[in-house]
């Protein structure tokens, strides 16, 4: 078995356990109202653009090859996915993401604690900052779905409809992580080379999702001060 295998499987486990965190939990558990829909629509943009800003920032002192393997990533999210026929960011939503007056002080913060992360730490660190929040989507790994899958069915749920009624871009992030995901698999076969590499990748692994949890428990509470039935 390879360093990287070990590391792997490590991994897989954390993201299925950050499934069953109280923020997790708590997300989940808000009814959702067409209200408590606007808060995640209100916000999803700006997180995408936190997503790109992260990536672009993992970039900077990467290696070549890995600078590749993370310009073909943003090429489904900023320019074209032949999936969608489109990219995964609409002009609409990055002219969205440039008005910051109506977030919730805790997301702001979420954003700020990601770019810190991606920025300050080593670059396989970093990649691993940004990996890792598509891993947790990955539904190849993750028992019971990725979060967009899960979330996909929460909002047919809570909401009526069908999955083949939502919109497009869900429809493709429930399956398009597992390709962004699986394509960094070389990059880290590659460049976990020993124990102290491994073990720093896994606690960036923990810090990034710990900056998730907190940014989905930020929305949840929003949501439950919006009247309406807590119960999923």
């Amino acid at each position: 078995m390879s360093l990287w295998t070990k590391t792997r499987q490590e991994l897989d486990a954390l993201v299925n356990r950050h499934f069953e965190t109280p923020e997790y939990q708590d997300f989940f558990s808000v009814k959702l109202t067409p209200d408590r829909q606007k808060v995640i629509d209100l916000h999803y943009p700006h997180y995408i653009k936190s997503r790109r800003d992260c990536w672009g920032a993992a970039a900077v002192r990467a290696r070549l090859d890995v600078k590749r393997a993370i310009w073909e990533h943003e090429k489904d999210e900023l320019i074209f996915d032949k999936r969608l026929g489109a990219a995964h960011l609409t002009d609409e939503q990055m002219a969205e993401a440039t008005d910051e007056t109506n977030l919730l002080p805790a997301v702001r913060a979420v954003f700020f604690a990601w770019m810190h992360l991606a920025t300050t730490r080593p670059w396989i660190e970093s990649l691993m900052v940004n990996h890792i929040t598509e891993r947790k989507n990955n539904p190849a790994i993750v028992k019971g779905g990725g979060f967009t899958a899960r979330y996909a069915h929460k909002k047919v749920a809570d909401l009526g409809g069908t999955l083949e009624s939502l919109d497009d871009n869900t429809k493709v992030h429930m399956v398009a992580d597992e390709d962004h995901s699986d394509m960094f698999e070389p990059i880290f076969d590659k460049y976990v080379t020993d124990e102290r590499i491994a073990q720093a990748v896994v606690r960036a692994a923990h810090d990034s999702l710990d900056v998730d949890r907190a940014y989905r428990s930020a929305l949840a509470t929003a949501m439950m001060r919006i009247a309406g039935s807590r119960a999923a």
